[in-house]
């Protein structure tokens, strides 16, 4: 029979533990023998977790772009040089529209803390103290690679993550690396037990240092200030006035709001989408036709007439 010991800090495909924290008095460790492959697993027990996975991803998914803010937990910079956009040859970076320009949205530290507070995870550093050791010792570190750890609560790992950084980036600030590397295997092991890849890319140490000088020093590049491109009569929702589109677009064929669409304004067209029967695919598709792109990166006017269109339906 398996035994509960000191060593074992998580839970294996041979037995499951009680958590440390709980009353065990009397107790005794469980044994349940689980497949080692996840194909091994009953096709019924099988299908059933794959269904409760999907719709807790889904979930997450919904979550995430409901109350995590541009800007704040998660941003992008511009790609395009001054070469291919005459916004970043004048200058005015922030004020180019078209989503090619820019990166796929990269996660930050804020947003990697708020997903694992949701998800009640841990982000522990197994390997952190090697570092404060070697450190006091007087040891010359020239790379920190750290390994990060998400616990549940009874000492789980749900997921592993790996942030590297060379002190000379840092101008050797020994403690400044080490926040870095932490960051960054944060953020790693964040996308992977979320399967957020699809969603935001690794964090802005992972690029270009072209790139990197689009973005501010401080806190890099916030909601890009958008404004809609001129479009079409013709693509324009059928039921806008002229009164509505001349109050959407300037003289310049511009969105006159300032800034891209606010979180609120997002959630409150998923929700008027949902409750008509419509799917994101679908919105995105109508806005790419009568905005120019997707409803991620309209501006906050083109967000109002969209609003206005949807309640009208």
């Amino acid at each position: 029979m398996l035994h509960q010991n000191q060593n074992t800090k998580r839970l294996n495909s041979a037995e499951v533990l009680l958590p440390p924290e709980s009353n065990q008095e009397g107790a005794v460790a469980i044994p349940i023998i689980m497949p080692r492959y996840p194909m091994d697993m009953p096709a019924e027990r099988f299908s059933e977790a794959l269904i409760r996975r999907e719709d807790n991803r889904n979930a997450l998914l919904k979550w995430i772009k409901s109350n995590l803010q541009m800007g704040t937990d998660y941003g992008q910079i511009h790609v395009f040089g001054k070469d291919k956009c005459s916004f970043a040859k004048d200058g005015r970076i922030n004020e180019c529209t078209n989503p090619k320009h820019w990166s796929k949205p990269s996660l930050w530290k804020p947003g990697a803390e708020k997903i694992c507070g949701m998800l009640g995870l841990i982000p522990r550093f197994p390997n952190l103290s090697e570092y404060e050791n070697a450190v006091i010792r007087g040891g010359d570190i020239k790379v920190i690679i750290l390994k990060c750890e998400l616990h549940t609560g009874n000492g789980f790992v749900a997921a592993e993550g790996t942030g590297a950084r060379r002190v000379a980036q840092d101008s050797g600030d020994i403690n400044k690396s080490l926040k870095m590397a932490e960051k960054s295997a944060h953020i790693d092991a964040t996308l992977r037990v979320g399967g957020l890849s699809e969603l935001f890319t690794q964090d802005l140490e992972d690029m270009t240092s072209a790139a990197r000088d689009n973005i501010s020093p401080d806190i890099g590049r916030p909601a890009p200030q958008s404004q809609s491109t001129e479009i079409p009569a013709s693509q324009e929702p059928s039921n806008q006035t002229q009164t509505e589109r001349e109050t959407n677009h300037n003289g310049n064929g511009q969105g006159s709001g300032n800034g891209r669409i606010t979180a609120k304004q997002y959630k409150y067209i998923i929700d008027l989408t949902e409750k008509a029967g419509g799917s994101e695919q679908e919105l995105n598709t109508h806005c790419v036709e009568a905005y120019g792109s997707e409803v991620s990166y309209i501006s906050c006017a083109d967000a109002s007439s969209l609003i206005a269109w949807l309640k009208s339906r």
